[in-house]
């Protein structure tokens, strides 16, 4: 059985990387950085806050 835990969104907006993350829990957080990078470590650490 699978079950949507979040729906996790990446785009970027001129030099600007954004994340939309929402979580039944946590709801809509929207996190921005230079690099790629940069926002995938803030979403991981939001995750990892919230799931573990």
């Amino acid at each position: 059985m699978q079950e949507l835990i979040c729906n996790l969104e990446f785009d970027k907006e001129g030099d600007t990387y954004v994340a939309k993350l929402r979580t039944e829990i946590g709801g809509l957080r929207e996190f921005s950085g230079i690099t790629f990078e940069d926002v995938l470590t803030q979403v991981l650490l939001d995750l990892e806050e919230e799931f573990i």
